[in-house]
């Protein structure tokens, strides 16, 4: 019994380090509405993903740049309509980018730098308006 109560205190202890190592976002999806109506929810169902790393811009011409986003995926999650997207993260930066379901071609996207220990809420903003 003795030894199942030690298991657990460290166990305890061990998940307690491990969350100081991450932090959280949390955040919804904007709804994609240029105007928006009495009774309209507010936040959009869809699916998030995380993007590890930084924008960068590549030239598309002279004085013509894009932003191109990271590519490895770190994480997803699919949300309803005035849900949450809630991810715990090692700390660094991300692209959080929102994918609504069809006919919707439109992904707005946020960055955000995770810190050890915090919780971050960032909603993901309407590209529509």
């Amino acid at each position: 019994m003795k030894a199942a109560l030690v298991v657990a205190a460290l166990l305890a202890s061990l998940s307690a380090c491990a969350a100081s190592d991450t932090g959280v976002v949390t955040g919804g999806i904007e709804p994609c509405a240029a105007i928006g109506y009495p009774g309209e929810p507010h936040y959009a169902a869809g699916t998030v993903t995380v993007l590890t790393g930084q924008l960068r811009e590549r030239s598309i011409g002279p004085g013509s740049w894009v932003e191109v986003l990271p590519t490895t995926v770190v994480a997803h999650e699919q949300v309803g309509v005035n849900a949450i997207f809630s991810f715990v993260l090692k700390p660094g930066d991300y692209v959080v980018e929102a994918h609504f379901p069809p006919p919707a071609t439109v992904v707005p996207w946020i960055k955000v730098t995770v810190y050890a220990g915090q919780t971050l809420h960032a909603d993901i903003t309407n590209e529509c308006k």
